[in-house]
């Protein structure tokens, strides 16, 4: 008989039922192990992910390093995270970010042998480092860190600048149970994420920093050129004025040319500054495009008179048609392709200029803008350099012509930021054709009788008093000698406290008009405006202020109408534009 039966078979049986339960409850654990890891994994990615997303979001340095030393506490169960910046010399670290360890800005003194045999200096040996226990030269025994794993934080350049730390006390270590080997790999991936995002941090910070510093480097740069400008061609104006005989009329006529020659190239450097800062904003006004062309042709007479050009000049759209835009910028990028001309063209030379309508749509206008000269022309092998900044076809050119070769770079990106491209065709020795289109917004009013008739109108202030602000005396002359023709009284003020303290002693509405300038000594203009405004009297909020200022960026401009101040000119201050603002501001009282 074979196999087993009876007593002997029920006990094999039952053995083998219990050997597979055993097997069963094993492969059970595995599974529950195995899920267990995973659970945890996902847990630490999650968690890694959370405070990967709060870093990338941090509005400044210290938030992003809390945010990072809050994580290492809160993803491996430490009782310490910090970030520590490494100072230059690598003689101490600072405290950028805590949990629970002291107060940002505490310094830490740091042993050059320490740092050496961590790898924390010059190149980096390890991506992680373990002190458990820390060594009797670590700096963290200050802390009173007895177990210590950090990474490096290593910057674009690769160099070290400092650590991110995770770490337990002597009183913390039994409530932590530390472990250390368990935390080194997900710790590592924690650090080198949080590495990535302060690195493309600083480097933003860095950039905004060393914006900044060129945004302040230009406005003071732009007062310091424009201020003598603005002394010189209003000096100019006053002689031309005065001088009844018209004995100095060619003297002053020069002065006043090479002035705004001058004015043009200082214009040109902080346009280019502006448009590489990306803060070139265009502005959306209504004009005359007729009467922008006949502005244009006006300024360039006397030029091409002298060297006895033909200036042919083609006009075919609408001469009542009035567009919305920006007709300064417009005005600049035309008087950029025709002063080209005008210099690259030999003398009894000829210079074509069209605006030529091409469609007409019921709210927008598409016009072509073309230059074409019989000058020097341009060779094949630059044009591709023509519109970099800088660049002119050599060296003799720059020394025979003039220039800087910033003005075809500043008009391709003005018209480019008004939605279009400036073309170029040219042949050596025959001249050269620059041309591009604009759609334009139609403006719902025309001009009267085809003219628009924008001469400023000497406004009558009799009976009212001004008050011009500035520390420089010949400024205050010069406007001085502007607003004579107005009837206004005038009085001064060196700085914008002694302006505040005039304002404060007089009676309610004894000043009508403010003329205020921005960089002055004891209490800026920006300041004095602010103090004025607030100032318990009625006439506080409605004594008119107008900047008039050598600080000509936009910024400038609305940190003006922020300080309460009602409009915005920059030096050298033009009469008209200075009569109109006036007018303009009285009328809207």
């Amino acid at each position: 008989m074979d196999g087993l039966s009876g007593p002997e078979s029920d006990k094999k049986t039952n053995t083998d039922l219990q050997e597979q339960i055993r097997r069963h409850e094993l492969s059970e654990q595995r599974v529950r192990s195995v899920q267990h890891k995973l659970d945890t994994q996902i847990e630490l990615f999650s968690l890694i992910h959370k405070y990967s997303q709060q870093a990338f979001n941090a509005a400044h340095p210290d938030e992003l390093s809390s945010i990072i030393a809050e994580g290492i506490a809160d993803i491996f169960q430490l009782e310490i995270g910090a970030v520590f910046v490494m100072d230059p010399a690598a003689e101490s670290f600072t405290l950028t970010g805590s949990f629970n360890t002291g107060a940002p800005g505490l310094v830490i003194p740091l042993s050059k042998e320490w740092a050496r045999k961590q790898g924390i200096t010059g190149r980096i040996k390890h991506n992680i480092i373990l002190e458990s226990p820390t060594a009797d030269d670590s700096p963290w025994k200050a802390l009173g860190i007895i177990h210590a794993v950090y990474v490096p934080i290593i910057g674009n350049d690769g160099t070290s600048e400092g650590v991110i730390l995770g770490g337990v006390s002597e009183s913390g270590q039994n409530i932590y149970d530390f472990h250390p080997t368990d935390i080194l790999s997900s710790f590592m991936v924690y650090c080198q994420q949080m590495n990535g995002i302060y690195n493309n941090f600083s480097a933003m910070v860095r950039v905004q920093e060393a914006d900044s510093a060129k945004t302040v480097f230009l406005a003071n740069l732009s007062h310091e050129m424009r201020t003598p400008m603005n002394a010189i061609i209003g000096m100019a104006q006053k002689c031309k004025k005065n001088d009844i005989e018209g004995s100095l009329s060619k003297e002053i006529t020069q002065i006043e040319i090479s002035s705004k020659h001058l004015l043009g190239l200082i214009n040109d450097i902080l346009d280019i500054s502006k448009i590489e800062g990306g803060k070139l904003v265009l502005e959306n006004e209504a004009f005359c495009l007729k009467e922008l062309a006949d502005n244009l042709l006006l300024s360039l007479n006397q030029t091409v008179e002298k060297k006895n050009q033909d200036l042919v000049f083609n006009y075919s759209a609408q001469e009542s048609s009035r567009f919305i835009g920006d007709p300064m910028r417009l005005f600049q990028v035309l008087l950029n392709l025709l002063s080209n001309a005008i210099k690259f063209t030999p003398e009894s030379g000829r210079i074509d200029i069209s605006i030529e309508e091409l469609s007409r749509e019921q709210e927008k206008t598409l016009i072509k803008f073309s230059v074409r000269d019989t000058g020097i022309g341009i060779t094949p092998e630059f044009l591709p350099k023509l519109f970099l900044p800088f660049e002119q076809a050599d060296g003799s050119a720059s020394r025979k012509y003039g220039g800087t070769g910033l003005g075809l770079a500043i008009s391709r990106r003005i018209v480019e930021q008004m939605g279009s491209e400036i073309h170029v065709e040219s042949e050596v020795g025959k001249g050269t054709h620059f041309y591009f289109t604009l759609w334009l917004v139609n403006d719902e009013d025309v001009c009267p009788d085809g003219s628009c008739g924008n001469a400023v109108e000497i406004p009558d202030l009799s009976g009212k008093t001004a008050l011009i602000v500035d520390d420089v005396d010949i400024n205050r002359e010069i406007i001085v000698f502007m607003l004579e023709q107005t009837g206004i009284s005038i009085e001064n003020a060196q700085n914008g406290k002694i302006a505040l303290d005039m304002v404060e002693s007089s009676a309610a509405g004894y000043y009508s008009l403010i003329l205020m300038d921005i960089q002055m000594p004891v209490m800026d203009g920006y300041a004095a405006a602010r103090s004025i405004r607030a100032l318990d009297r009625p006439d506080a909020k409605d004594v008119i202020i107008l900047a008039m200022t050598a600080n000509a960026f936009k910024e400038d401009i609305d940190q003006a109408l922020d300080a309460g101040m009602n409009g915005h000119m920059s030096k050298p201050v033009d009469e008209n534009t200075l009569l109109g603002m006036i007018a303009d501001a009285f009328q809207s009282e």
